[in-house]
């Protein structure tokens, strides 16, 4: 976003949720999202989860990036949520789960980008689709930003549902 803000880009392809004041924000699409589980976890050989089955798990993210988890978990309902390290890295949050020090939901395609053999991804039943848009400042008024948003908009696979605000 800062990118944006600052002017060194025109548009952006991001991952919902972000801030979306003083943006146009276009949705591309949607994808199913998972949690990586260091290979020693109890959950790692499921097919699957529910978001119930992470309540115990210290989540290395904002809570508010996955918000199904928030809701369920132990740690946010007793309060003595630890603090997550700054994380600027897909890699360095694989490897805070290989250590043990936690889980984190991510979209399919980077689970699948990221491989490693001391993780695992497991689908997760109840957790909302991450959802991939395309932004600039509102107040950008260049013909450019709004073909290549159409253009974006037109190669893009098709929503399955509303993106949310």
């Amino acid at each position: 976003m800062e990118v944006l803000h600052d002017g060194r880009a025109d548009v952006s392809i991001v991952r919902l949720p972000i801030d979306q004041q003083g943006l146009q924000v276009v949705p591309l699409f949607q994808e199913p999202r998972v949690v990586v589980l260091p290979l020693d976890h109890p959950l790692a050989g499921k097919q699957s989860v529910a978001v119930a089955d992470l309540a115990a798990d210290h989540l290395l993210q904002d809570p508010d990036a996955v918000p199904e988890w928030r809701d369920v978990a132990l740690e946010m309902r007793e309060r003595d949520r630890p603090e997550v390290p700054r994380i600027h890295q897909v890699e360095e949050k694989l490897e805070l789960v290989a250590s043990g020090a936690g889980v984190c939901v991510i979209p399919l395609s980077t689970a699948g980008f990221y491989t490693r053999p001391d993780v695992v991804p497991v689908p997760v039943e109840d957790i909302g689709p991450n959802h991939v848009c395309l932004a600039w400042m509102a107040t950008r008024r260049s013909p450019l930003i709004h073909e290549f948003a159409e253009a974006a908009s037109n190669i893009a696979p098709p929503r399955s549902d509303a993106m949310p605000q």
